[in-house]
């Protein structure tokens, strides 16, 4: 979450902003980050900044997989994590999606 501000910060003061009103991040389903959690430290971390106050939006991704022996691309269980083809029940699977972990949008707010 220090590497969100440090972003979310650089962009907001590159444009022009006093403040950051609110974060959008996009996370998928096995990157393991926990919104609530997230948030919490979010808080902590941007204290005394300008990204003080702001609302963190989590927009989750589910997992996919893609099968090499079918070619079909499937979405997975990640409770825990089955690496099977949805269509044909391979286990031969290459992921996909799931894993990521961005900042998709920086809502910013300029004074005058």
């Amino acid at each position: 979450m220090e590497d969100v501000l440090e972003i979310s910060v650089n962009h907001a003061k590159a444009n022009g902003a006093e403040r950051i009103r609110k974060i959008t991040i996009c996370a998928g389903a096995l990157s393991n980050i926990i919104p609530k959690w997230a948030t919490l430290f979010f808080r902590m971390v941007g204290k005394d900044t300008i990204a003080e106050g702001a609302v963190l939006d989590f927009i989750t991704l589910p997992a996919e997989v893609v099968c090499r022996d079918c070619g079909k691309r499937s979405e997975i269980e990640v409770n825990p994590p089955v690496f099977r083809c949805a269509h044909c029940g391979s286990g031969n699977v290459g992921l996909v999606s799931g894993r990521e972990f961005r900042v998709v949008s920086i809502e910013i707010g300029i004074d005058r």
